[in-house]
């Protein structure tokens, strides 16, 4: 998928930018499909009480030193649980993960298939999507941000009649660092960014509807399947998403911190990993540099969260609050 920048306009589209006949073709059938799924979804499933109303699907390979921030931020806005699949890991991740295991909050597979995120997904989805009201697959570098609510179930509440949901990205680079300080919090560290959201972003399910396909390119697009229609998912802005066009507003209420490379030295290692998806070389240096030259903006708004996740990461956030 190519990264694009929301534009000013209405509408963006995925590849050639120019505004062809065919492309306002497009554009005016997505608005009468969209006005037609609006319509039927009124008469959509209702969610049901489940074990958890949040829970994330993850694959990771070589993550512990970033495990418990991501683990912990996330609770603190609104996960439930999380389904955690070890990819071949050599580090202590197990040393990181056995307390949230202990305590339920963690579910482990070994998944040492390469490449295995997908059929990852897949098993979580097979074997855990009745425990869960809403699904997500994010990665470890991802971070869902709300900026109006204070945490995603309350953001959620809108779209409960809806089968997926899209949240964008904002890309976060190294912020001129070479090296990650393993002392300090990887939100706290990196906050250059792109100046805006990105047009790829990741899905959240309402698990009352089923998943239409499995593919190598599902993490950031796929439909979802009621008896025989297959509807799109709805994005943030309340707008559904179809022929690759992704219409907007100006109003963001939550995003997805994307830390893609982090410092330096660590895109280097993950350059070098290969991707969970695709079992190949990640980005080349020229893409690295031009990633890193979209960072032209900062980005704080994690940052309100940040006192409160420091004194989880402590053990010191006070139990009346939680």
């Amino acid at each position: 998928m190519k990264h694009e920048f929301f534009n000013d306009g209405f509408f963006i589209s995925k590849g050639k930018k120019s505004r062809t006949v065919l492309y306002y073709l497009k554009c005016f059938l997505l608005i009468l499909m969209e006005w037609g799924y609006k319509f039927l979804l009124l008469f959509g499933r209702k969610q049901t009480s489940k074990k958890y109303y949040l829970s994330f699907c993850s694959i990771f390979k070589n993550e512990a030193p970033y495990m418990k921030e991501w683990i912990e931020y996330h609770l603190l806005v609104g996960v439930d649980h999380f389904y955690l699949y070890n990819n071949n890991s050599t580090d202590n991740y197990l040393e990181v993960l056995q307390p949230y295991i202990d305590k339920g909050i963690v579910t482990l597979t070994e998944w040492p298939e390469v490449p295995g995120q997908i059929t990852a997904f897949k098993h979580c989805y097979e074997n855990y999507r009745n425990e869960t009201n809403w699904l997500s697959f994010p990665d470890l570098d991802e971070f869902v941000c709300p900026l109006e609510q204070n945490n995603i179930p309350e953001w959620l509440q809108s779209f409960k009649r809806y089968p997926l949901v899209m949240i964008y990205w904002r890309m976060f680079g190294t912020s001129g660092q070479m090296e990650h300080d393993y002392s300090r919090l990887l939100t706290e560290q990196y906050f250059n960014s792109w100046p805006k959201l990105t047009n790829i972003g990741k899905l959240i399910l309402n698990t009352e509807y089923e998943i239409g396909y499995f593919k190598v390119d599902m993490m950031h697009y796929f439909l979802a399947k009621w008896n025989k229609l297959r509807i799109p998912p709805i994005n943030q802005f309340g707008h559904f998403v179809l022929f690759g066009i992704h219409r907007h507003n100006k109003k963001v209420s939550i995003q997805m911190n994307h830390y893609w490379s982090k410092a330096y030295a660590n895109y280097e290692t993950k350059h070098k990993r290969g991707s969970a998806c695709w079992g190949k070389s990640w980005k080349t240096f020229d893409k690295f540099v031009e990633y890193e030259q979209h960072n032209t903006s900062s980005d704080y708004s994690i940052y309100r969260f940040l006192i409160q996740l420091k004194l989880k990461m402590v053990g010191e956030y006070p139990e009346t609050n939680e």
